[in-house]
């Protein structure tokens, strides 16, 4: 039994503390090597997940007591670690990663990260009372500038190239966070949050993401065919089936939103530089 709840507290910390996302953008950050044909450096791997690790540890400190209303299972786990000491560990994480690069336009582009990561939490979030679907295209700017942070890197000056990959991650991001607001409908209600799900409701929601699935991978198509992506990666468009997937087993309200939302969504991004680096084989 003993075993059993170290499995299941190393679980819920994987799932709840935000690490399967946070790894999300290392492997975003691997498929941004693998399309720039450059040799992977570790250091920015781990940045990319610690810049991640030390908004959502913020963040989830900041929101215990509302989680606890609309997350519970979260919330319980966030309760029962040292949150502070976690926080202060994955942002020397960031500085030690940062050390390592030695590059001064990676050094500011990763602080204007969780430097705006952070303010959503204390300053931001409010305006979703006011814009419709603030939180969903704010937080997936957020993600989409790891295209920008792995260019500054790489000293990548091809302009189309970095719109076409930023156009992609924004549009995944927009569909998997809208995705996500299905689960807080009530919750958001009474918080007055203008999210999609709260405005068009469950099924039109669902709908409006099935539409922008297909949207998504049109960077991709484009990007191919004229020549300014390498052709491996239209692996990626696989995952417009990936989405298809969840989105189908939404409709039916037996199935358990959190588990879809928490597993199947976030673990999306993981699977991109694998799909990637098999097709590049393939094509090769």
């Amino acid at each position: 039994m003993r075993v059993k709840g170290v499995i299941n507290s190393i679980w819920n910390e994987f799932v709840y503390g935000g690490h399967l996302l946070s790894l999300g953008a290392s492997a975003i950050l691997y498929s941004t090597v693998l399309i720039f044909n450059k040799p992977i450096s570790i250091p920015l791997l781990v940045l990319g997940y610690g810049i991640n690790q030390v908004i959502y540890t913020y963040n989830h400190f900041k929101e215990a007591e509302k989680d606890a209303l609309t997350n519970p299972e979260r919330a319980k786990h966030v309760k029962q670690k040292k949150t502070k000491i976690l926080f202060i560990l994955y942002l020397f994480l960031v500085i030690v990663s940062l050390i390592f690069l030695q590059d001064l336009g990676t050094f500011l582009f990763a602080a204007f990260l969780m430097a705006g990561g952070i303010m959503f939490t204390e300053f931001f979030k409010g305006l979703t009372r006011k814009i419709v679907g603030f939180k969903t295209f704010y937080a997936s700017l957020f993600w989409a500038f790891l295209i920008i942070l792995s260019a500054i890197y790489y000293n990548i000056n091809y302009i189309p190239l970095i719109i076409l990959l930023f156009l992609f991650v924004y549009l995944r991001f927009v569909l998997s966070i809208a995705f996500f607001d299905i689960k807080d409908i009530e919750s958001d209600k009474r918080d007055f949050l203008k999210t999609f799900p709260v405005l068009l409701g469950r099924n039109k929601t669902l709908s409006f993401l099935h539409i922008l699935n297909f949207i998504s991978i049109l960077p991709l198509v484009l990007g191919v065919y004229f020549k300014i992506l390498p052709t491996f990666s239209l692996s990626l468009c696989l995952f417009y089936f990936y989405s298809f997937y969840y989105l189908r087993q939404a409709v039916s309200k037996s199935k358990n939103i959190r588990k879809l939302s928490y597993i199947m969504v976030d673990g999306e991004y993981i699977f991109w530089p694998l799909i990637l680096f098999l097709s590049l084989i393939i094509f090769l």
